[in-house]
């Protein structure tokens, strides 16, 4: 019996333990529960805080801009009032200053009667004065006008002067142009000895010398003559018309060149072994010799001979020297020249300085 006592006892206690072990289970639940509740209270309170916070500062802030701008325009209006008031202060001077050269400008025009009848006075001399002057001024006027009128004519003058120096320009200018043509035509003239002198180069070839400042050539005495004879070598004639025939070909048959010419000199020339006269009549006749035997190539070509060929004797007259020494060889030659008229030349610059 007693042990089935102890037994419910202890079912008791257990289920009492169990019991209050719920309540204080539920009693613990409550209170986390309202410590959550009261947490999530206060958070709520506080964001709404933290709002209202934020709130107020951007309130200030703003409060704190517009009394920066209030101290901004209550800055400007101290200096506004400041200037205002140097300015009232200087117009206060001005004021002043004014005043007083009114009172001393007033006191300058209190005049005395005795000053008035002086200034009366003056001015009656100042008007006669300027009487006198406007009596200089019209004669001034009348200059002036005479001046001008002179000047006018005087520009006239300067204008005709002007056309004249132009015309007399313009004809200087066509003088100048005149010139530079003749000129050149001149040139052209002077130009022709040397195309002469190519032609004869270009035809003869390089087989016969040809001096290049006169045109001759030069043909050697002893291979033409014997020793103190003028009839030509039989033997020699062949070369000396080879040599010739296009020499005088050049000079008379182009017509260009013919009508530039003026003579064809053949001339002969001695040493000076014997007397000046016994070598000028050799010279002279071995000079005729070449000259016949030209004549008896083409009786057809003898009036140009004629109009144009001469021959000559020039004894020793003109020898060749070398170092200052005779070469007796070569003084000893027939010389054949050409010379160029210069009557077109003339002819030029006297329409020139006709013009």
């Amino acid at each position: 019996m007693r042990f089935h006592h102890s037994k419910d006892s202890d079912q008791n206690f257990w289920v009492s333990y169990a019991d209050l072990m719920a309540g204080l289970l539920f009693v613990f639940i409550l209170v986390l529960g309202a410590i959550v509740v009261k947490y999530v209270f206060i958070q709520n309170d506080l964001e709404l805080q933290k709002n209202t916070l934020i709130h107020k500062e951007k309130e200030l802030l703003e409060k704190n801009h517009n009394v920066s701008s209030l101290s901004d325009e209550i800055s400007m209006l101290k200096q506004t009032i400041v200037t205002m008031t140097h300015s009232l202060e200087e117009a206060r001077h001005i004021i002043i200053k004014e005043k007083m050269e009114n009172n001393a400008t007033h006191e300058k025009l209190v005049f005395s009667l005795e000053e008035i009848e002086a200034l009366k006075r003056l001015l009656s001399d100042t008007q006669l004065t300027l009487d006198e002057r406007q009596g200089e001024l019209v004669l001034l006027q009348t200059l002036l006008q005479d001046n001008n009128t002179l000047v006018k004519l005087k520009e006239a003058q300067i204008d005709q002067l002007n056309q004249s120096l132009i015309e007399k320009s313009e004809a200087h200018q066509t003088l100048v142009d005149d010139l530079n043509v003749t000129k050149a035509r001149i040139k052209n003239l002077t130009g022709i000895r040397l195309k002469v002198i190519q032609e004869l180069k270009t035809k003869m070839g390089r087989s016969i010398n040809i001096d290049p400042n006169s045109g001759a050539i030069r043909l050697p005495s002893s291979v033409l003559f014997d020793v103190g004879s003028y009839e030509i070598k039989p033997e020699a004639k062949k070369h000396l018309k080879e040599t010739l025939s296009p020499y005088f070909s050049v000079l008379l048959e182009n017509e260009e060149i013919r009508h530039t010419i003026d003579k064809i000199i053949i001339e002969g020339h001695t040493d000076s072994d014997g007397s000046y006269m016994n070598n000028l009549e050799l010279s002279q006749k071995r000079a005729l010799s070449v000259m016949a035997f030209i004549y008896s190539w083409d009786e057809k070509r003898n009036p140009l001979l004629q109009t144009y060929l001469s021959a000559q004797g020039r004894s020793y007259s003109d020898r060749i020297l070398k170092k200052g020494i005779e070469d007796k060889e070569a003084s000893r030659r027939i010389e054949i020249k050409f010379s160029l008229s210069n009557k077109q030349a003339i002819e030029e610059i006297e329409r020139f300085l006709k013009k």
